[in-house]
């Protein structure tokens, strides 16, 4: 390439740069900012800023509201984002975070997600300590007696997880298992203050489990990602792997494009 194509690609470069961080600014303020802040935050003149929103503009990446004189983010931002989203499978997204979880804790991760009333595990991750837990890819578990159902269900509404109740049962698999609604209210109650859920011998006796559930974009609960092992070591631990667990959790929402400070209630 030659010195003058060398400072044509430098000026490209240049131009889209300054045109991103212009519309970063204008999508971290939500309500608006107007050109003289803009101005002011990007440091650029004002001609540069005005030709660069201009563009943006034209091609409704950003938005232009004369009463106001503000901009806001467009809507082709908008679908460019939600489409990238879409296109993002819940189990290559979260594997990165239960590898990191995996190799910090030594204890496996697991990845579930709410299929029909039962939970069903998509991935596992072994970690470098020993365990044995029946819980293999595609198989499906109750979710009144799971951590990781349990997590889910601390996302629904009353309405939804009494019909859920209601239709699938609550089996008593342990001495453990809760099998009375009101008492799995009170449950539900206590997982969304601690943000996250145990399984305390629930389905299996020598066995405990954490879980925290994971969103998307729209806030949505999508899955849960959870540790478990025996539950000595489980419970010895707990304070560090729910703590950990929660940072996992809370990666993986993000890179599914949640906001903190989202949530929904289905």
């Amino acid at each position: 390439m030659t010195l003058e194509g060398n400072e044509s690609q430098l000026q490209v470069n240049s131009t889209v740069e300054r045109a991103l961080i212009l519309l970063e600014m204008v999508a971290i303020r939500g309500e608006g900012v107007s050109l003289a802040e803009l101005v002011k935050e990007a440091d650029l003149p004002k001609t540069t800023v005005f030709r660069l929103l201009e563009t943006l503009k034209s091609r409704d990446y950003v938005q232009f509201d004369p009463n106001t004189e503000k901009y806001t983010i467009g809507l082709k931002s908008l679908e460019i984002g939600v489409f990238g989203l879409h296109k993002l499978p819940i189990v290559e997204v979260a594997s990165r975070s239960m590898r990191e979880l995996s190799e910090l804790t030594g204890e496996t991760s697991f990845l579930a997600t709410y299929s029909s009333g039962e939970t069903v595990y998509l991935n596992k991750i072994e970690g470098s300590q020993s365990i044995s837990i029946r819980a293999e890819l595609g198989m499906r578990r109750p979710v009144h007696c799971t951590a990781v159902g349990k997590a889910i269900l601390s996302t629904f509404s009353k309405e939804e997880v009494d019909r859920i109740l209601e239709e699938k049962g609550m089996a008593k698999y342990t001495d453990h298992t809760i099998v009375n609604p009101e008492e799995f209210h009170l449950e539900l109650g206590r997982i969304r203050k601690a943000g996250y859920a145990v399984d305390n011998e629930e389905i299996e006796m020598g066995l405990t489990c954490y879980a925290v559930p994971i969103y998307n974009y729209t806030g949505r609960s999508v899955g849960t990602i959870s540790l478990g092992g025996p539950t000595k070591r489980m419970v010895d631990n707990k304070a560090e792997l729910t703590c950990r667990l929660k940072e996992a959790a809370l990666q993986t929402s993000q890179r599914l494009g949640l906001v903190p400070g989202i949530r929904s209630i289905l």
